[in-house]
């Protein structure tokens, strides 16, 4: 007896206590931290994202080492029951401190040991609870709900406590709201209510049911619960959303309107709510889209905008409605820009994401063509001017940039100098203003790596370029600028091809040489100009139809494209997407009239046999089909190693389909392998080069290209090299490296040893390590990857996702970075064991990072 009330004294005191106390402390920081999205129906627990379980790490794993040394060293288990209190306490302590940092299997795993060790206990409905909880983190609904429901059935039987009532029907509501069942979660927050939780939660559930009845449209009803928001709500934030909800509750038909904007427009004068414009003016916006004013709605979504400095998501909102409003209105330009702005902030893991990247995706490439087109018509009606009339315009041009960066610099001053009079500026734009001497930021080191480092967590690591928030940089560009004022050398000669002198193109936008070497004064450049407007029309033509549905748009573009250049390489083409066209759009008399000019002008073509024909297809599809089956008896001999059977299946391919179907870059791939391997290695290169000149689009070049670029620069007898140089050709990233997410890991941090003291560096990420990865026993290590540069590694993380917990983590680590920042470039990423020999030798990383951006995204 005496031994076990030492041992619960002990276990509780010295050892328990101590982890649960420094556990309390470390979630009351987590959800000081914590952030809620209130664009978006809240979750009725808000457990923030991977970077707060990160930061909640350096506490977890203290509870943890705690409680496993309670239970190490004071466990009295005799007959399958364990006779010290604290016991099952420690191991809940261990599975609440894996959950708080975000590793919900293991915590589940933990709660589910505790039900099984511990069933004669009333602990094991708590870890019930629990385990529910863990479940609804993973995504594993039904599991979640199964135990929630065996929980309740519990209570219901009077086994269970009733205490365990208000929790069950949060966690149901829980359940519901990840699912995006929102209307399936109201009955259980209902309930909830009913059973009186803790204030904080009760106002955050009435402010979820008042956003679920506002996506539902029961304006009344949402309005209630809002107003109740207001009056418990306990953080000004949640205070200020339930205002803006109420406000987008506006009806056309109450006659509210006056009301409603008024409120609005007091709240954007309050200076409590200078980061919170953005969402005024959004609200505004959305009143007046009610109000069926695009116009004025356009304005304030722009101005939400440009107010959006800390709410991303915000920001990517209000510039997915702008998107959405001129993509209707088929205005194309502004809904690239804009629907490019919104996937920079959206995350991944939005409803619609990927239809979005897929419609950004086709207007930039329609842009992309469009661009073309002006450019080259305005390179062409400046041709067609005299030079002095020509040099007018230039210096137009030049003068119009000038005063526009004048006025620039000016409103800057403006804005700084009525920020320092009224006192509005906060800490940070105080920081960017200058020091309290006056210094200008960009004479300020401090200040500078500060503004640095807060740039790099928002738009990761840019190249120093025009438009460097742009996803595709090509479609704002009119030319290829270099910023305005940069140190040039101004114009200088080059000699031409017939050894006259003309003159370069100059890198300052400021100076006429900047423009005057594009425009195309020769026939021959004139020539190139149309033929790079032709390839414009084709290609915009199919986009408006094949990407947007847009046939209008599509047929003007193909008609104008035969208007201007009667008999482009793609007359004919183009004569047969209007046919098709009109055809759709029940214009017979237009679609017969563009049928039969097909049929006068090309009636051997397979255009033309089609429109005879409308079983052409199917028989061009037999000899695909015949293609493929002798594709596939080919590929079959290459692994049985039949060389010669490929070589002559080869042969076969080309007399029989020639170039018809789209298995011959494939059927000569294979080909060429077998030869390399029966003849010299000479015929290989050979062979291989062919394949790239013949197939430069074909899916079948980069495998081509990594096999010379395997072999290397080979000669001939003659001493002559061989196709290309090796160097000239770059493996494809993805072919080189494979993606394993199951695979060991590594953190890589490459630095310039020349600029950073590594051994420093080192210890900092071994004390970042043990501050908050104590528990996955990490190592850093270090070697020279070439001259100048070291390769620091953190290794092993089990898999790829706990890989990327950690570079999302340390990357916030102001410890760890800020002296980098003014160290020169510098790069992390993560790699797998099997990767990382490939990437040492390869050294090269910028063809790693294009693989590390396409399979590793990271997303808080």
């Amino acid at each position: 007896m005496l031994r076990r009330t030492y041992h619960n004294l002990t276990s509780h005191f010295n050892v328990y206590w101590n982890g649960m106390d420094n556990m309390r402390q470390g979630i009351k920081e987590y959800k000081a931290s914590l952030k809620d999205n209130y664009s978006l129906v809240l979750p009725v627990y808000n457990y923030g994202d991977k970077a707060s379980g990160v930061k909640m790490a350096q506490y977890a794993d203290i509870a943890i080492k705690k409680a496993s040394k309670a239970i190490n060293k004071h466990s009295m288990p005799f007959n399958r029951k364990e006779y010290v209190r604290w016991i099952d306490d420690c191991y809940m302590l261990i599975g609440k401190a894996h959950f708080y940092k975000q590793d919900y299997p293991m915590a589940r795993r933990t709660f589910e040991f505790v039900i099984k060790t511990y069933n004669y206990n009333d602990i094991k409905y708590e870890a019930m609870l629990w385990v529910a909880r863990s479940n609804n983190q993973i995504g594993d609904f039904n599991k979640a709900e199964s135990m929630l429901d065996m929980l309740l059935g519990k209570m219901n039987k009077g086994e269970a406590s009733q205490k365990f009532e208000t929790e069950i029907n949060l966690e149901y509501a829980q359940l519901q709201i990840l699912k995006k069942n929102y209307e399936s979660a109201i009955p259980y927050l209902t309930r909830a209510l009913e059973l009186n939780p803790p204030s904080k939660m009760r106002t955050r559930c009435k402010f979820i049911l008042g956003q679920i009845y506002q996506l539902n449209g029961e304006i009344d009803e949402a309005s209630r619960y809002f107003l109740e928001v207001l009056k418990k709500a306990s953080d000004y934030e949640m205070e200020f959303n339930a205002k803006i909800n109420i406000a987008e509750c506006y009806n056309a038909k109450s006659g509210d309107r006056e009301f409603i904007i008024k409120k609005l427009t007091k709240m954007l004068k309050d200076d409590k709510n200078t980061e919170y414009q953005d969402q005024i003016y959004f609200a505004l916006a959305n009143i007046e889209m009610k109000d069926a004013d695009t116009a004025a709605a356009i304005d304030l979504y722009k101005k939400s905008v440009s107010a959006s400095v800390k709410n991303n998501y915000q920001k990517a909102i209000s510039s997915l409605s702008l998107a959405d409003i001129y993509f209707e209105s088929r205005k194309y330009l502004q809904a690239q820009l804009y629907y490019d702005s919104t996937l920079q902030f959206l995350p991944k893991d939005y409803a619609n994401y990927k239809e979005l990247s897929q419609r950004t995706s086709t207007l930039t490439d329609l842009v992309k063509n469009l661009q073309v087109i002006y450019r080259q018509d305005s390179l062409q009606a400046l041709a067609g001017m005299s030079e002095d009339k020509r040099n007018k315009v230039i210096d137009k041009i030049i003068a119009d940039l000038a005063e526009a960066e004048r006025k620039k610099q000016m409103d800057e001053q403006k804005r700084v100098a009525n920020q320092s009079l009224f006192g509005q500026n906060t800490g940070q734009e105080q920081q960017a203003i200058g020091s309290k001497e006056g210094r200008w930021y960009f004479y300020n080191p401090t200040i500078m790596a500060s503004g640095f480092s807060t740039f790099r967590r928002k738009w990761g690591q840019r190249k120093l370029e025009d438009n460097w928030f742009l996803t595709d940089k090509t479609v704002a560009a009119f030319s290829e600028e270099q910023p305005a004022g940069e140190d040039t050398t101004g114009a200088s000669t080059d000699t031409t091809k017939n050894g006259k002198k003309g003159l370069a193109k100059s890198k300052n936008p400021k100076e006429r040489a900047y423009y005057l070497p594009d425009i195309p004064v020769t026939k021959e450049k004139i020539q190139a100009s149309n033929d790079m407007i032709i390839e414009a029309y084709y290609q915009a033509g199919f986009i408006f139809v094949e990407g947007l549905g847009d046939y209008s748009n599509s047929i003007e573009t193909f008609e104008k494209l035969l208007d201007r250049f009667p008999d482009n390489k793609y007359k004919m083409q183009s004569a047969y997407e209007l046919c098709m066209l009109y055809k759709h759009l029940q214009n017979d008399p237009k679609s017969d009239f563009f049928k039969n000019q097909i049929l006068t002008l090309y009636p051997q073509s397979d255009y033309a046999k089609l429109l005879v024909n409308p079983d052409y297809y199917k028989e061009i599809n037999s000899r695909q089909s015949e293609a493929a089956r002798l594709y596939n008896d080919t590929y079959k001999a290459f692994t049985n190693q039949q060389y010669y059977m490929v070589i002559n299946n080869g042969d076969i391919a080309r007399t029989r389909f020639k170039t018809d179907s789209v298995l011959m870059p494939k059927f000569d791939y294979l080909r060429a392998l077998e030869i390399g391997k029966i003849e010299i290695v000479d015929s290989l290169v050979v062979a291989m080069n062919k394949i790239i000149t013949d197939y430069p689009k074909s899916k079948v070049r980069p495998l081509a290209e990594n096999v010379l670029a395997f072999l290397g620069p080979k000669k001939n007898s003659s001493g002559v090299t061989i196709g290309k140089d090796s160097s000239s050709v770059a493996p494809v990233a993805t072919e080189l490296y494979k993606f394993d997410p199951n695979a060991v890991h590594f953190y890589i941090l490459i630095v310039n040893d020349n600029l950073v003291d590594v051994e420093a560096l080192k210890v900092k990420l071994s004390d970042y390590n043990s501050k908050y990865h104590d528990l996955e026993n990490l190592m850093v290590n270090s070697l020279v990857l070439d001259e100048g540069r070291q390769m620091i590694t953190v290794n092993n993380f089990d898999n790829s996702s706990k890989a990327l917990t950690y570079i999302l983590g340390i990357r916030d680590s102001k410890y760890i970075f800020t002296k980098l920042q003014n160290a020169g470039e510098y790069y992390d990423f993560v790699i797998s064991v099997e990767n990382y020999p490939v990437f040492y030798r390869n050294k090269d990383i910028t063809q790693y990072l294009r693989f590390f951006e396409k399979y590793y995204p990271i997303q808080k």
